[in-house]
């Protein structure tokens, strides 16, 4: 008699530790947890591209172009806002920090017109002339003629003088003046036409700016 309530003790026993071992919750899966800093980081809209930067002679950083997905934002040496370009289907609105229109750069690929901000007037237009291009005015008048020459450019004013040259070497593009001197120098990647549209003197640097960025985009890039 005893033995079986022993037996029948150890059968209760071991039947309330199967329970228990069972009924046990499932160990929760490892999750690891994704830093705020790095969620916040992705959140924030990102540039389309590397930043086209600028430096004059003695290394200071004079101004830089910043693409965006729907354009790009030009900042002087201290990062401060210079002016604002926005496609407009195959347009470039140019704009200044307040975003008051400036001037808008249409057509392409082989002509291009910088109108005014009411697009009713043409102000200049840039089209090509052979291997290379030629800046003219409102009334046709020639302003700065833009040619290739050794992988470079070389920008002539009104008068056929030389006022800018573009040289690509070692990686570098710089635009120097009629000593030599180097005037701006960038080691991003710029087509020596594009560059050359710095070299447009009489054109405030928005303007000029818009040329370079026109020129250096592929015209299948131009967002609505």
């Amino acid at each position: 008699m005893k033995l079986r309530v022993l037996f029948l003790v150890g059968l209760g026993v071991l039947g309330a530790s199967a329970c228990q071992q069972g009924s046990a919750p499932a160990p929760a899966p490892h999750t690891q947890a994704i830093p705020a800093n790095a969620a916040a980081s992705a959140a924030e809209p990102k540039e389309a591209g590397a930043k086209l930067k600028f430096k004059d002679g003695d290394d200071r950083e004079r101004f830089s172009l910043k693409p965006k997905d729907d354009g790009a934002k030009l900042v002087d040496g201290s990062d401060q806002e210079v002016a604002r370009y926005k496609w407009k289907g195959g347009e470039l609105k140019v704009s200044g920090p307040d975003d008051t229109v400036l001037a808008y750069v249409t057509g392409g690929p082989d002509a291009y017109q910088v109108k005014d901000a009411a697009r009713s007037a043409v102000r200049y237009t840039l089209a090509r002339e052979g291997a290379g291009w030629k800046l003219t005015d409102a009334q046709g008048a020639v302003l700065y003629t833009v040619a290739p020459d050794g992988g470079g450019a070389s920008v002539k004013g009104a008068s056929g003088a030389e006022a800018v040259h573009v040289k690509v070497r070692d990686g570098k593009l710089s635009l120097r003046d009629p000593s030599g001197k180097t005037v701006l120098a960038t080691k991003q990647p710029v087509s020596p036409e594009a560059a050359a549209c710095l070299g447009f003197d009489s054109l405030d640097l928005p303007l000029r700016m818009a040329l370079l960025f026109r020129l250096q985009t592929p015209a299948g890039a131009a967002s609505p």
